[in-house]
Protein backbone atom coordinates (compact mmCIF):
# COMPACT_ATOMS: atom_id res chain seq x y z
CA UNK A 1 0.00 0.00 0.00
CA UNK A 2 1.05 3.25 -0.90
CA UNK A 3 -0.04 5.69 1.60
CA UNK A 4 1.25 8.73 3.28
CA UNK A 5 -2.05 9.46 5.31
CA UNK A 6 -5.52 8.42 6.02
CA UNK A 7 -7.49 11.11 3.83
CA UNK A 8 -9.02 9.92 0.93
CA UNK A 9 -6.44 11.36 -1.63
CA UNK A 10 -3.74 10.10 0.42
CA UNK A 11 -2.79 6.92 -1.31
CA UNK A 12 -1.20 6.15 -4.06
CA UNK A 13 -4.12 4.06 -6.39
CA UNK A 14 -6.54 6.93 -5.24
CA UNK A 15 -4.69 9.74 -6.55
CA UNK A 16 -3.78 7.75 -9.64
CA UNK A 17 -7.14 7.09 -10.33
CA UNK A 18 -8.03 11.23 -9.58
CA UNK A 19 -5.46 11.58 -12.27
CA UNK A 20 -6.84 9.66 -14.78
CA UNK A 21 -10.06 11.49 -14.08
CA UNK A 22 -8.91 14.62 -14.43
CA UNK A 23 -7.21 14.01 -17.40
CA UNK A 24 -10.16 13.17 -18.88
CA UNK A 25 -11.92 15.81 -17.75
CA UNK A 26 -9.44 18.06 -19.13
CA UNK A 27 -10.06 16.24 -22.65
CA UNK A 28 -13.47 17.20 -22.76
CA UNK A 29 -14.66 13.63 -22.00
CA UNK A 30 -18.19 13.73 -19.81
CA UNK A 31 -18.18 12.78 -16.10
CA UNK A 32 -20.02 9.53 -17.39
CA UNK A 33 -18.06 8.55 -19.81
CA UNK A 34 -14.93 8.94 -17.54
CA UNK A 35 -16.36 6.43 -15.17
CA UNK A 36 -17.13 4.00 -18.01
CA UNK A 37 -13.70 4.21 -19.06
CA UNK A 38 -11.91 4.37 -15.27
CA UNK A 39 -14.35 1.20 -14.49
CA UNK A 40 -13.65 -0.72 -17.61
CA UNK A 41 -9.20 -0.31 -16.91
CA UNK A 42 -9.28 -0.71 -13.50
CA UNK A 43 -11.83 -3.93 -13.28
CA UNK A 44 -9.72 -5.64 -16.11
CA UNK A 45 -6.77 -4.94 -13.17
CA UNK A 46 -8.22 -6.06 -10.57
CA UNK A 47 -9.28 -9.19 -12.23
CA UNK A 48 -5.66 -10.70 -12.23
CA UNK A 49 -5.50 -10.19 -8.54
CA UNK A 50 -5.37 -13.64 -6.17
CA UNK A 51 -5.41 -11.88 -2.71
CA UNK A 52 -8.72 -11.10 -1.82
CA UNK A 53 -8.02 -8.78 0.53
CA UNK A 54 -6.02 -6.60 -1.66
CA UNK A 55 -8.64 -6.56 -4.29
CA UNK A 56 -11.16 -5.67 -1.64
CA UNK A 57 -9.12 -3.01 -0.50
CA UNK A 58 -8.54 -1.91 -4.01
CA UNK A 59 -11.82 -2.38 -5.88
CA UNK A 60 -13.00 0.16 -2.51
CA UNK A 61 -10.37 2.79 -3.46
CA UNK A 62 -11.69 2.65 -7.10
CA UNK A 63 -15.42 3.10 -5.73
CA UNK A 64 -14.54 5.83 -3.70
CA UNK A 65 -12.55 7.71 -5.26
CA UNK A 66 -15.35 7.42 -8.42
CA UNK A 67 -17.87 8.62 -5.99
CA UNK A 68 -15.98 11.82 -5.01
CA UNK A 69 -14.75 12.61 -8.25
CA UNK A 70 -18.50 12.21 -9.67
CA UNK A 71 -19.54 14.30 -6.41
CA UNK A 72 -16.85 17.15 -7.19
CA UNK A 73 -18.84 16.81 -10.29
CA UNK A 74 -22.18 16.65 -9.14
CA UNK A 75 -22.69 13.49 -11.25
CA UNK A 76 -22.79 10.89 -8.94
CA UNK A 77 -24.14 7.39 -10.09
CA UNK A 78 -26.70 5.00 -8.02
CA UNK A 79 -24.05 2.53 -9.45
CA UNK A 80 -21.18 3.60 -8.07
CA UNK A 81 -22.75 5.25 -5.33
CA UNK A 82 -24.28 1.88 -3.94
CA UNK A 83 -21.09 -0.05 -4.35
CA UNK A 84 -19.42 2.80 -2.93
CA UNK A 85 -21.14 2.40 0.49
CA UNK A 86 -21.64 -1.48 0.22
CA UNK A 87 -17.60 -1.63 -0.13
CA UNK A 88 -17.38 0.81 3.09
CA UNK A 89 -19.80 -1.19 5.12
CA UNK A 90 -17.60 -4.48 4.37
CA UNK A 91 -15.02 -2.91 5.73
CA UNK A 92 -13.42 -0.86 2.56
CA UNK A 93 -9.79 -0.77 2.81
CA UNK A 94 -9.39 -1.19 6.63
CA UNK A 95 -7.78 -4.62 6.62
CA UNK A 96 -4.54 -2.94 5.18
CA UNK A 97 -4.58 -0.52 7.85
CA UNK A 98 -4.66 -3.48 10.98
CA UNK A 99 -1.29 -4.13 10.93
CA UNK A 100 -0.48 -1.01 11.26
CA UNK A 101 -0.11 1.62 14.00
CA UNK A 102 -4.03 2.06 15.95
CA UNK A 103 -4.38 5.74 15.25
CA UNK A 104 -3.89 5.75 11.90
CA UNK A 105 -5.95 2.50 11.72
CA UNK A 106 -8.63 4.85 13.82
CA UNK A 107 -8.04 7.71 11.16
CA UNK A 108 -8.84 5.66 8.46
CA UNK A 109 -12.04 4.51 9.77
CA UNK A 110 -13.06 7.72 10.75
CA UNK A 111 -12.12 9.57 7.48
CA UNK A 112 -14.41 6.10 5.86
CA UNK A 113 -17.41 7.13 8.51
CA UNK A 114 -16.95 10.58 7.59
CA UNK A 115 -17.08 10.33 3.48
CA UNK A 116 -20.15 7.39 3.94
CA UNK A 117 -22.37 9.97 5.58
CA UNK A 118 -21.72 12.67 2.84
CA UNK A 119 -22.30 9.89 0.15
CA UNK A 120 -25.28 8.75 2.02
CA UNK A 121 -26.76 12.37 1.46
CA UNK A 122 -25.61 12.85 -1.73
CA UNK A 123 -28.22 12.58 -4.96
CA UNK A 124 -27.19 10.44 -7.28
CA UNK A 125 -28.71 9.83 -11.54
CA UNK A 126 -29.66 6.64 -12.89
CA UNK A 127 -27.15 6.18 -15.41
Amino acid sequence: MGAWGTGLWEEDLACDIQDEWNDLMDDGTSPRKATKELLSTWRAELSDYNDKQAKQADESILYISLAALQMRHQALTSSVKKKALHLIEQGADLALWEDGDQQDYQDRQAVLTQFKQKLVQAKASFF
